[in-house]
């Protein structure tokens, strides 16, 4: 490969522009189109619509997309200079960025599949405290963002190993046997990676869009389904009773379980997570192979997940915690580093991403007295009402014995809550632990505290009990129910562990 100057203007490639477009015009539909589909307003609009209304309307959009790709291809442009990189760019409003080496804490690189017959790459760095991708060069040489990769690498003094091309299509990672690779930290199968899709949430998410569209959409799927014959089929089903409509609510959720598996086996395809040294780099996916390249100075802690259907198969995954400027976390996997299909026999790896991180064989409970006073309160709340009822109207008696077995259902899951969490301090680094049927376990130096809040309620005061809020880089975590004595010792101990610390991560 011939080098290349990363110190004069570099420009995207010419093909870019035409990713531009095609992203810019997804970009658009993906904002607008609850407002646009909301209700099936924007459907009903289209059937009033003719056809050359809509070719017309198509096309005034689309050279509009295109002018305005055109103008920001010919005005984004980039380079290195020094300890930083420079990013001009802008459509109206012209914007000059320089960001210092330094301050970097992710260096990604994505190779979609129709970037793969160009040789083009998309190039993003991210910092700490921003909330989306700072630098983001979508469509630029693959050999111009290994040279941009590892010279920040080399500035950060990061040893960029001449074995590891880094190259999203490489097939090197799968090429050597774990055994024959020290480097090597994880390398999930297909079955894992399958598994993870099972276990993970994003089954929810695909469920609400399924249940948003089949809701928006219900005529069109009606005339669909009896179009192509199947409605006879759904009426039989339906016809054997309650055992043909077990049969098809079952029949759907393996489906929606199924897609969800076969969606995280297509994001990680491939998966491998290498040790470098004092960064880690984490390759996978089938139709956007994706580069992670973390320092591990920038990792300000670690949350390892295990969902409900997790514990039943054993299954985890883990989620490298960086600097954000959310105080609150809102969505606990997005843009953050993500490691998935871990057994408990690879939860040593844990350890090997940040060394000095055990997990605790045991945790310290919470007061027993979270679970009376929730108990006391959503009984308080649930039987006055169903006494009133039954005095006044005894005729519904039947009926008021539904409320008291939710009632116990709900007091269970409390119960569980309580029974999960937990905490624990290990050689400087505190764990927390939470749940319900799933578990969630959140781990951190004290030196990253930033801010020690103890809240006491009146209640609280009466028994002797305190809430602990840290608020941290990534976000704020809380251990509620705490004995005051272990609050304020536990505070005292993440604020001093905070201002003698030699240096931080952030």
């Amino acid at each position: 490969m011939s080098r290349i100057d990363v110190n004069t203007w570099q420009r995207l490639a010419p093909m870019a522009l035409l990713f531009l477009v095609i992203n810019g015009g997804a970009k658009f539909v993906r904002d607008n189109l609850y407002a646009f589909a909301g209700a099936g307003a924007g459907f009903a609009f289209l059937d009033r619509l003719g056809l050359r209304e809509f070719v017309l309307g198509g096309l005034v959009l689309l050279l509009g997309g295109v002018l305005f790709a055109i103008i920001y291809h010919r005005r984004f442009r980039f380079r290195i200079e020094g300890d930083a990189i420079r990013v001009r760019r802008g459509l109206i409003e012209n914007k000059d960025l320089r960001i210092r080496f330094a301050r970097v804490q992710n260096v990604g690189l994505s190779q979609p599949i129709y970037f793969r017959p160009f040789g083009l790459v998309r190039f993003t760095l991210e910092t700490p405290g921003a909330e989306s991708t700072e630098v983001s060069l979508p469509g630029v040489s693959r050999e111009l963002a290994l040279a941009l990769r590892d010279h920040i690498a080399r500035h950060g003094g990061a040893d960029v190993d001449p074995a590891d091309s880094g190259e999203p299509t490489a097939d090197s990672h799968e090429a050597a046997e774990p055994r024959a690779d020290p480097a090597l930290m994880h390398r999930p199968g297909s079955l894992r990676l399958f598994a993870h899709g099972l276990v993970s949430n994003q089954v929810w998410l695909i469920a609400g869009i399924a249940a948003w569209a089949a809701g928006t959409l219900w005529e069109r799927i009606e005339r669909w389904i009896e179009s192509i014959g199947v409605s006879a089929l759904f009426q039989r089903v339906l016809e054997a009773g309650w055992i043909g409509a077990a049969s098809l609510v079952l029949g759907l959720v393996m489906l929606l379980f199924g897609l969800s598996g076969v969606l995280a086996l297509i994001r990680f395809h491939g998966f491998v997570l290498r040790d470098l040294g004092d960064r880690v780099l984490a390759v996978g996916g089938l139709l956007d192979k994706r580069e992670q390249n973390i320092r591990r100075q920038k990792l300000t802690g670690l949350t390892l997940y295990q969902t409900a259907l997790g514990r039943l198969i054993g299954q985890w995954y883990l989620v490298g915690k960086q600097a954000s400027s959310k105080e609150f976390e809102v969505d606990p996997t997005a843009r953050h580093f993500l490691v998935p299909g871990l057994r408990r026999d690879d939860l040593d790896i844990v350890d090997r991403l940040m060394p000095g991180f055990s997990i605790p064989g045991t945790f310290r409970p919470i007061s027993p007295r979270f679970r009376s006073l929730f108990w006391a309160r959503i009984s308080a709340a649930v039987v006055a009402p169903v006494v009133v009822l039954w005095w006044f109207a005894p005729q519904a008696s039947p009926f008021l014995l539904i409320p008291p077995a939710i009632l116990l259902a709900v007091l269970y899951l409390v119960h569980r809550s309580w029974r999960c969490w937990g905490w624990q301090v290990v050689d400087g680094v505190c764990w927390i632990q939470q749940g319900v049927f799933g578990l969630r376990r959140d781990a951190f130096e004290l030196s990253m505290v930033q801010q020690a809040v103890v809240v006491r309620t009146p209640f609280f005061r009466r028994h002797g009990l305190a809430t602990l809020r840290l608020v941290l880089p990534q976000g704020q975590v809380s251990i509620p129910f705490l004995p005051l004595e272990d609050a304020n010792a536990l505070a005292n101990r993440a604020i001093y562990a905070a201002e003698t610390s030699l240096g931080h991560r952030v």
